[in-house]
């Protein structure tokens, strides 16, 4: 699951021309320095398409969009990819009539990088092609690849040690997750909301004390806080929505059968699940106002 306390945090660690060097430094293992070119133009989020990519930039005449870490490998990232590409191409073009006209329009070479947390993946990296999605399975005339950089305990150290912001990412990250399942097991009376919310405090304060993206959890504007206490996002509501349209969907199994029970209750679920956030969305008039909906209306079903 990737909540916007994952989410925000990362974009605001590493949208910035110093940490994003590093930080691809310490996956590519090059070692460019600080006169390097590098172009932040990492996709705002906008209210009505709901895409964005986590961060991007180009170093060096390279196209580069790394997305935040994953706690589960996600095979379609590719097919997000080559979405979030052409977009930023388009933006590299400034006459975009240009494509019509005979000369080569050059172009920065593209890569694609994952940062997964999956306690399945077992290779230090891992390539997704895009060409895997195909269906008819012939000759391939687009392709794109991603580079899945394995970051748990145990693989890839050097790269964790290369870029300390990540390292401290990725331990305030599992603090939370540790101390939101520790919280839910010692605190039955609480809520997920109150869990989190008290989680992400905590994990906070430890990281402060620690000296662990210390300078940048001091400088939050109250604002910044409560986005990273936020529960819900999209992907949450999403997530909720799908877990219960399989629980309304083994309840039908039980009358009228497993199989079909169960298929139909997904499928009823689904509906519900786009009336909703297409309500939402013609009712919603900026991303916040969509976001603190979201929580209202996942929370009062909860």
């Amino acid at each position: 699951m990737s909540g916007i306390y994952k989410d925000s945090l990362f974009r605001s660690l590493f949208n910035n021309r110093t940490a994003f060097l590093s930080l691809y430094n310490a996956v590519s293992g090059k070692n460019y320095d600080e006169n390097t070119d590098v172009l932040i133009n990492t996709l705002p989020e906008t209210l009505f398409t709901m895409r964005k990519n986590d961060v991007s930039g180009i170093i060096a005449g390279k196209l580069v969009l790394a997305a935040e870490h994953q706690s589960s490998l996600n095979e379609n990232m590719p097919l997000r990819f080559l979405s979030h590409s052409a977009r930023l191409f388009e933006n590299c073009i400034t006459d975009k009539s240009a494509v019509y006209r005979e000369k080569l329009i050059k172009i920065p070479r593209p890569e694609f990088i994952v940062l997964c947390k999956d306690p399945a993946m077992k290779e230090d990296i891992q390539t997704l092609k895009l060409s895997d999605a195909f269906e008819d399975g012939g000759d391939v005339n687009l392709e794109l690849f991603v580079t899945v950089i394995n970051i748990n305990e145990g693989f890839n150290q050097a790269i964790l040690e290369k870029c300390p912001l990540l390292r401290g990412y990725i331990t305030y990250i599992d603090r939370v997750e540790a101390a939101q399942k520790r919280l839910a097991k010692e605190n039955p009376a609480m809520t997920r909301v109150q869990c989190r919310e008290k989680a992400i405090a905590d994990s906070i304060s430890y990281c402060k004390e620690h000296n662990i993206l210390k300078d940048f959890f001091e400088n939050l504007s109250p604002e910044e806080v409560n986005m990273l206490t936020a529960e819900w996002n999209l992907e949450d509501a999403i997530k909720v929505a799908r877990e219960e349209s399989w629980e309304r969907g083994v309840e039908r199994g039980r009358e009228e059968g497993w199989e079909k029970g169960i298929e139909k209750g997904i499928e009823k679920g689904r509906e519900k699940e786009r009336e909703l956030f297409s309500r939402l969305m013609s009712q919603a008039t900026s991303i916040d106002d969509l976001k603190q909906m979201l929580e209202t209306t996942v929370t009062r079903q909860s």
